[in-house]
């Protein structure tokens, strides 16, 4: 059984659909309960979505987020109520999840997430991706004082301890951190997820779980385009489409796109072998 977790607007109906399509094909062991965390979506975006996942066994669970859930949160321009769905999925989910899979929409599944789902926490209460190398990675870090964890994640993909993050986030720490931090928090609640478990985020090989544009330039640097496109196809769980381009633009201009093509249309796709392997 597999919990996963999306935040949306009906404005992203069409893309999670299609991650959805591509999360039931690559998944077909797998019982999903999928939770909607939302504010206005609709019966007819539902019934999109119970489509978009055929014949699979799942169960989707609509959470209809009230304003009032947020009215004491601090809101900006960039900071808006629907930035605290994510961080706040530990006090809205039912008590039975202890743990569970928050994935963006702009994403598509290309393997199994068993071995990602099943990974072993240990101390930590986020398993993610990193979102940066090196020296971008040090900044992000430093801006934030991130003194603990060993990498800036990327919030798209990420495995919530659920059960231990119900003793550890509240309201009140979550307003306080984003007030206190707000003129830093340039990736809005991606930053303030990165300072609030700073020292308790573990991570996993963002080739395998959250392989982007930028991540996939990086592997041309040892294969052919045509190697790094078959590695992907092969082993890569998630394809993220982050940045302002997506692959259902017609100006997009990445190399992923396919993988987004290959789920938009109602087709199906012949099941990949996975590799199990975590960083």
């Amino acid at each position: 059984m597999m919990n996963l977790l999306v935040t949306l607007d009906s404005g992203y109906i069409y893309p999670l659909c299609t991650m959805l399509r591509s999360l039931a094909d690559n998944n077909r062991k797998e019982c999903i309960n999928l939770y909607v965390a939302h504010s206005s979506l609709t019966e007819q975006d539902f019934r999109q979505i119970k489509f978009a996942l055929g014949n699979s066994d799942s169960e989707v669970y609509p959470i209809k987020l009230d304003d009032s859930l947020f009215e004491s949160a601090p809101t900006k321009s960039r900071i808006t109520k629907e930035t605290y769905y994510r961080i706040f999925a530990p006090l809205y989910l039912p008590e039975s999840v202890e743990r569970i899979l928050y994935i963006d929409p702009d994403t598509v599944i290309l393997n199994s997430l068993h071995s990602f789902y099943s990974a072993d926490f240990g101390d930590n209460l986020i398993i993610g991706a990193k979102h940066f190398d090196g020296l971008i990675n040090v900044w992000n870090k430093s801006r934030l004082t991130m003194t603990k964890s060993k990498h800036y994640i990327n919030a798209g993909v990420m495995l919530m301890n659920i059960e231990k993050m119900r003793g550890f986030v509240t309201a009140e720490k979550i307003y306080k951190c984003i007030k206190y931090n707000y003129p830093r928090l340039f990736l809005a609640d991606q930053d303030a997820i990165n300072i609030l478990f700073d020292g308790k985020i573990g991570t996993f090989s963002e080739y395998l779980i959250n392989l982007d544009e930028r991540c996939f330039k990086r592997l041309l640097h040892s294969m052919s385009i045509e190697e790094a496109l078959e590695f992907a196809q092969r082993c890569t769980m998630i394809v993220h489409f982050n940045g302002k381009e997506k692959p259902w633009n017609s100006y997009y201009g990445g190399n992923l796109n396919g993988f987004f093509d290959m789920y938009s249309k109602p087709v199906l796709i012949k099941e990949t072998r996975c590799l199990d392997a975590g960083a």
